[in-house]
This record gives C-alpha cells, sequence and structure tokens, in this order.
C-alpha cells in the first residue's frame, strides 16, 4: 500500500510540473486564492518603466499587436510588438495581469505578467491608454501568442 501511496505522489507530482510547463502562465496555487494581492497593492514603488521615441529602429521593426499571422512565425524566437494597452486584465484569483491590445483580446497579441513576478513591475493598470513597445520571446498559449513578460525592461512607453 505505502508503495502505491508514493507512485501515485510521483505521478502527481510529473502532472503538476507537465501542467506547469504546458500552461507557462498559470500558477499553481501554494496559497489560497483569497490570499493573493491585486498586482498593483504588491507593484514596486521604485521601478518606472523606461520610454522611448516612436522613431527609433526597435520601435519601427517591431510588429504591430494586431499582426497575429506575422507574430505566429516568430514563435520561438526574440523579438517585438508596438501596441496601446486597450485593458489591463486580471482574473479574480490575482494570478496573472495580462495586457491587452485590443477590445477582443483574440483580436490581438497579449502580454501577461505571472503573479510571482508582480512585484518587479510598477502598477501595470497605469499603462492602460498608452502606447507601449513589447519585447521579448514570442510564445504560444493555447493557440495564441503572447510574450510573457518577467522584467519591466520589457515595456517601453513610446512617446
Amino acid at each position: 500500500m505505502q508503495t502505491l501511496t508514493r507512485q501515485l505522489s510521483a505521478l502527481t507530482a510529473v502532472a503538476a510540473v507537465s501542467f506547469a510547463l504546458a500552461a507557462p502562465h498559470v500558477v499553481l496555487a501554494q496559497e489560497p486564492a483569497a490570499a493573493r494581492k491585486p498586482q498593483s497593492e504588491v507593484a514596486s514603488k521604485e521601478v518606472k518603466f523606461a520610454t522611448v521615441k516612436a522613431d527609433v529602429e526597435d520601435v519601427k521593426r517591431a510588429l504591430e499587436a494586431k499582426d497575429l499571422e506575422g507574430a505566429k512565425k516568430l514563435v520561438g524566437k526574440e523579438g517585438a510588438f508596438t501596441g496601446t494597452v486597450s485593458r489591463v486584465f486580471s482574473p479574480d484569483t490575482h494570478s496573472v495581469v495580462i495586457l491587452n491590445f485590443a477590445k477582443n483580446y483574440r483580436e490581438a497579441l497579449t502580454a501577461p505578467v505571472r503573479g510571482r513576478d508582480f512585484s518587479k513591475f510598477p502598477d501595470l493598470k497605469k499603462l492602460e491608454g498608452k502606447k507601449v513597445l513589447i519585447s521579448g520571446k514570442f510564445q504560444e498559449y493555447q493557440g495564441r501568442t503572447e510574450i510573457l513578460l518577467t522584467s519591466p525592461k520589457q515595456v517601453k512607453i513610446i512617446e
């Protein structure tokens, strides 16, 4: 019986790791959802987003957030996209914050931030309505292309 219990425990651990790898910005709960705080409450007060001029080469070369076909071709590669943040979405679980670049999020790329990285960033809600340059590795999540944000250096406000 103990061997069976150990085997089940090992299988459960493997399944949890597999799930975490398959769903990169879903955070496995280590604390109750009610205990997690919104990103705005744990946001860094010292860190500021950098700014960049609209005419610099990085901005000119970047994809538009609504270029979903172009982004699919870049999955697994480093790159960048620009767009105006239309909504900063966070589920009630406060496990992720997602920067959306269209009223219907399916019509543009997204840029999620995992809960474990919340305190690295300034208040992400303050990006709503701002045009930004997002850089990083393009990845696919549930059939959609995105750039996962792990550092505030990946976000620049376009002036």
